[in-house]
């Protein structure tokens, strides 16, 4: 990858696109603090996926969005892209962010994940963390870093980013693998228990349908029997509806026949009453009429009288004025005694009507009961007859229903004879049940053997886990040996020519001693020494010394001169002879002329060190090699175990299956047997419950039918209350004829009582005449003269009327005694009208009571008709709704012959058996087979699933295995080569002395920390930490360099890494940048404020802030610009 150009639009103070070009070389980054240099690799690393916005100086990630100044407004969005040329395909990876809405990556304008960017920018060795992205403080957090966040630096150096990104996904996977493992054998255990249930229900759904296939057979050979027993009983009241129709017809003519005899009686009765009834109130009126002109007569005859008296009276009242009171009161008394007359008979005849009232209401009384007697001997006459017909019904049913319950009992009893014997389907169930037992002891057992097999391998599989660990590790030390030994050998490697230091060799921790003591002595040739023997009158060891020699391998010519060199731990300050030297351990000498040295021979002393090491790793090499073959040896052994108890529980899975299914088979034959029993059982239980009920109905039955003969023999035969109907009819007519009679003398007195109060209404009248006249006398007389002429002409206009009278009354008293007669003549005729009316009401009856019986028979019957068709219709509805086909097709659709169709009874029987055989089975899963079969595809899919996600799991645990490996192998190299670069590096830039890595607080390197030991010029080795700020400076600039050229990336950043160095220092780091730039293919972007750095780059961009808030790229390129003032 080789990033050429970064692109930014409002991006913190970058509200302005601006392109940042990234050319091969060195690129410098000038400008004045907070102008926004900085904001250049936050942009870059923001692009590359960093999504922390601490680290980006801010305190969330909206804040990376142009915020707005006095001048300008804020913007919605910022967005960064990065132009990559990868594998010789340019490529645009954009990053942008929306106020509020969070960020979107793109890469060559597709849609991404965070994820995949990282993952491209990590292939390429570099990253939103990559060490070779240096920001400000970087420096300083590399010295105060701890030696674990160290190693990190070093993996990113390894290259080994990516892998720890896999293993993380490949331990998410595993862990999210296994849990689905343990969710999925929950899965199965379920199916499992879910299976043996659904098997059960699709047995007894399997039986369901098979009765419920037999209860349709027999509900339509019930139907067909009910219907054919209907088509049968409907032809048959059909006959009788005819026959019963025919008698009908005749009864109608006999009754009509009768209804004419009576009709003609009835007119006949009622034409003799008309003219009797005429008569009797011609000879009442006549009666009333010679009554009438009797009492006019005596009106007149008084009238007269009265008039002549009257006459008489004026003339003395006219002759006696004097005497007018006297005339008065006389008239007055004879008034009196007139009205006192007539008041006597108003009151007689008042009197006498109450009489005729009660004669009235006793006669009308006696004609109601006479009625009412005779509508209750009718009531009676029809009661009597319906009880006949009830009492017939009644015992035809009582029959029929004993005639019914006597056959049921003998099928009953029958049926009873039929049952089978329950021992033989007894033992059956016993023996299923053992067999079950056995089974399922079977599987217990292979469930158990199971469970130890899938135990065991687990604990294999944990104790290859620790295995695979264990020659991981084995593998890694032996392989940090091998790479140690070979760079020391490398590094211990002879010149070429003979030198003393390849001769001599130190004990360990003497190595800097022997150096020190010998010092540029070691780099001369073996040749140059002849060599000299010890003397006796050789200077004495100083007090507590030891020599050195006694720590040495060193040719025998060295024995003089190091037989003269004394090791001590700490120099006490002991006198020395004439050539005596005193070494300490970590390589300060004293000669004996005061001579100190400290670090001389540091170069000799590490590579003897080197020898010592590589020495000590030969001797650990077979141990370590031995121990990666045990652990090879202890992971097959496992591997071995592993696949005995997978091949054991396969084995104990295989017997299991077998176990359950004996055990299925026999649990099926077991509730076979039981249903048969519990069937056996229930059909006796049915038959012996039935039986007794039908006993009970057989003698309710009998005990009825006796009941209705006894009522039937009860029942009167009508003679007797005929008789009497007869009897009340003729006393009901005579009533009515005595009401006739009373009426009639009741109205002949009212009209008597109207004719008195007439009359005395006009005594009165005179009454207050003869009073007026009285008190006024000359009024009176000439009223007495207009009244004697009125009296005169009223007497003339009467006198001849008392003899018409007697003329009228002579008539009307023979034509009365005439009427009376025709009226007794036409009462006889009466008489004997209403004797013919009656024999006619009785034939009449007779017919209209054989008409009556005739039509209830009919009625009958064509209810039967109408009962038996409906129901042969209901059958035939109920066939089409049931079988959607009529009722004479059943036998054909469904299968069964008609002759073998029995008695509805024996059907419905049959129809109920079975019914109740379902209905014992209890609540049915009818799908049952198909989840069944659903249940068993997915526990097939399962297992399968199963299978690969064990598989899954081995190789996601291989995988973290291999990772791990790799990751070991590649940070231990990374380990040699950045220790290789610092080492030169750290020479380059302190002119001198020397630095290495270390690896401590773990033996693994994936768990180590990373501690840097240096020995600046002329100082002793200690840690970076104990050094002043500006070596710390150079040798955490040595070691991220060391780090960038172990694996190096497309891009190096450099935010102000020169600030703590001076001016001697810039140089040296400046040379280092141009032989990297040189040597390697990275574009480095370097952001400074020294002007010495400025010089050396290659090309400037220059970030200003014209506008206060807004920032702005120039450019200027310097090798350009040198050759244009050269050539100018």
């Amino acid at each position: 990858m080789q990033i050429k150009r970064l692109r930014i639009t409002g991006f913190k103070s970058f509200v302005d696109p601006a392109d940042l070009r990234i050319e091969p070389g060195l690129t410098g980054v000038v400008g004045p603090n907070g102008c926004g240099k900085s904001n250049l690799l936050e942009a870059l690393r923001w692009t590359m996926g960093e999504v922390s916005a601490k680290s980006l100086r801010g305190a969330g990630m909206d804040d990376v969005i142009f915020a707005g100044t006095a001048t300008r407004p804020p913007r919605d969005f910022a967005e960064v892209s990065i132009l990559a040329e990868i594998a010789g395909d340019e490529r645009e990876i954009v990053r942008r962010i929306e106020r509020g809405a969070g960020s979107a990556y793109r890469i060559d304008g597709r849609d991404v994940r965070a994820k995949d960017v990282g993952l491209l920018f990590a292939d390429a060795a570099t990253g939103a963390h990559s060490p070779a992205l240096v920001s400000q403080g970087r420096i300083g957090a590399v010295i105060a870093a701890k030696p674990a966040d160290r190693r990190a630096m070093l993996e990113d150096a390894a290259g080994i980013a990516g892998l720890h990104v896999r293993r993380k996904d490949a331990e998410g996977k595993l862990r999210a693998t296994e849990a689905n493992l343990a969710k999925l054998d929950e899965i199965i255990s379920d199916q499992d228990a879910r299976a043996a249930t659904l098997k059960r229900q699709a047995r007894a759904a399997q039986r369901y349908r098979l009765l419920s296939a037999q209860i349709r057979v027999a509900e339509a050979r019930t139907l067909f029997a009910h219907w054919r027993d209907a088509a049968t009983a409907s032809d048959a009241a059909k006959a009788e509806a005819t026959t019963a129709d025919t008698h009908v017809r005749a009864a109608t003519d006999a009754e009509r026949s009768a209804a004419t005899d009576q009709h003609r009686a009835i007119e006949a009765v009622a034409t003799a009453r008309a003219a009797a009834l005429a008569a009797r109130d011609q000879a009442g009126d006549l009666a009333h009429q010679l009554a009438t002109l009797k009492t006019e007569k005596t009106s007149v005859a008084r009238r007269v009288a009265d008039l002549a008296a009257a006459r008489a009276r004026i003339a003395d009242d006219r002759a006696r004025e004097g005497s007018l009171a006297s005339d008065a009161a006389a008239a007055l008394a004879a008034l009196a005694d007139e009205a006192r007359t007539l008041d006597t008979a108003i009151a007689d005849a008042t009197a006498a009507r109450p009489d005729l009232d009660v004669a009235l209401a006793e006669a009308e009384r006696a004609a109601r009961d006479a009625e009412v007697s005779l509508a209750q001997a009718l009531a009676t006459q029809a009661r009597d007859a319906a009880e006949v017909r009830v009492a017939t019904a009644a015992l035809a049913a009582a029959r029929s229903r004993a005639d019914r319950t006597d056959r049921d009992a003998a099928q009953i009893a029958a049926a009873l004879r039929t049952l089978g014997d329950p021992a033989p389907l007894a033992a059956d169930r016993e023996a299923a049940a053992e067999a079950r037992r056995d089974a399922t002891a079977a599987a217990d057992a292979a469930r158990h053997a199971i469970t130890r097999a899938d135990t065991d391998e687990a604990a294999a599989v944990t104790s290859r886990d620790t295995a695979e660990t264990a020659y991981a590790t084995a593998r890694a030390d032996l392989a940090a040996i091998d790479s140690e030994m070979a760079a020391l050998t490398k590094a211990t490697r002879h010149s070429g020519r003979d030198r003393l230091l390849d001769h001599v060799s130190a004990s360990a921790g003497y190595e800097r001693a022997l150096a020190a003591a010998l010092g540029d002595d070691l780099d001369t040739g073996l040749d140059a020494w002849a060599g000299a023997a010890p003397h006796a009158d050789d200077p004495a060891a100083p007090d507590n010394t030891t020599p050195l020699a006694a720590y040495i391998d060193a040719p025998p010519a060295l024995a003089r001169r190091l037989a003269q060199v004394f090791a001590i731990d700490t120099d006490e300050g002991q006198a020395l002879a004439v050539g005596q030297r005193i070494v300490t351990r970590d390589g300060t000498l004293r000669r004996w002329d005061g001579f100190t040295a400290t670090g001389t021979g540091a170069a000799a002393a590490e590579r003897l060190v080197r020898r010592n090491r590589l020495g000590a790793l030969e001797a650990e090499r077979p141990t370590a090699a031995a121990a990666l073959d045990r652990a090879e040896q202890a992971r097959a052994a496992i591997d071995h175990q592993i696949a005995e108890t997978r091949r054991q529980s396969q084995t104990a899975r295989a017997a299991l299956h077998r176990a359950e299914t004996a055990a299925r088979d026999a649990a099926r034959n077991e509730d076979r047997a039981a249903a048969a029993l519990e069937r056996l059982a229930a059909q006796r239980a049915d038959l012996d419950v039935r039986a007794h009920r039908i006993a009970d109905d057989v003698a309710d039955a009998h005990a009825e039918r006796a009941r209705a003969e006894a009522a039937m023999a009860a029942v009167p035969d009508g003679s007797a209350n005929a008789r009497l109907v007869a009897t009340l009819q003729y006393d009901a007519e005579r009533g009515r004829t005595a009401v006739a009679q009373v009426r009639a003398d009741r109205t002949t007195l009212d009209r008597g009582i109207a004719t008195h109060r007439e009359r005395l209404s006009a005594a009165q009248a005179d009454t207050r005449s003869w009073h007026a006249r009285a008190g006024e006398a000359a009024r009176r007389i000439a009223d007495m003269d207009t009244r004697e002429s009125a009296l005169s002409v009223d007497l003339a206009a009467i006198a001849d009327r008392p003899a018409h009278l007697d003329r009228d009354i002579a008539t009307l008293d023979d034509a009365h005694r005439d009427a009376r007669a025709a009226a007794d003549a036409l009462l006889a005729t009466e008489r004997a009208a209403e004797a013919t009316a009656r024999a006619a009401d009785d034939a009449h009856r007779a017919a209209t009571e054989a008409l009556a019986v005739a039509r209830e028979a009919r009625a009958g019957a064509i209810a039967r008709v109408e009962n038996h068709e409906a129901r042969r219709l209901d059958l035939g509805k109920l066939s089409g709704e049931r079988f959607q086909c009529p009722a004479p097709v059943l036998p054909e659709r469904l299968g069964f012959a008609v002759a073998d169709v029995r008695a509805p009874t024996e059907e419905s029987a049959t129809h109920d058996r079975l019914a109740t055989d379902r209905e014992r089975i209890g609540p049915v899963n009818l799908v049952a087979e198909t989840e069944l079969a659903a249940l068993e595809d997915a526990s097939r899919g399962n297992a399968v699933e199963r299978d690969e996600l064990g598989q899954a799991v081995s190789r996601l645990r291989g995988s973290i295995g291999t990772l791990n490996r790799e990751g070991r192998q590649r940070l231990l190299a990374a380990f040699e080569a950045v220790n290789g670069h610092l080492q030169r590096l750290f020479a380059t830039l302190f002119g001198g002395g020397s630095a290495h890595l270390e690896l401590v607080d773990s033996d693994d390197p994936l768990e180590a920390g990373l501690e840097i030991m240096v020995q600046p010029p002329g100082k002793r080795l200690q840690s970076l930490t104990l050094l002043s700020g500006g070596e710390q400076a150079l040798t955490a600039v040595a070691l991220i360099f060391g780090l960038f050229l172990t694996n190096p990336a497309p891009i190096c950043v450099l935010d102000e890494v020169d600030a703590p160095l001076d001016d001697a220092n810039i140089e040296r780091f400046c040379d280092l940048l141009d032989r990297m730039a040189r040597d390697t293919d990275t574009r480095y972007l370097v952001v400074t404020h020294n002007a010495v750095t400025m010089s050396r780059m290659h090309r400037l961009f220059g970030v200003t802030m014209i506008e206060r808030g807004i920032s702005r790229l120039v450019s200027v390129d310097l090798q350009v610009a040198t050759g244009l003032i050269a050539t100018g």
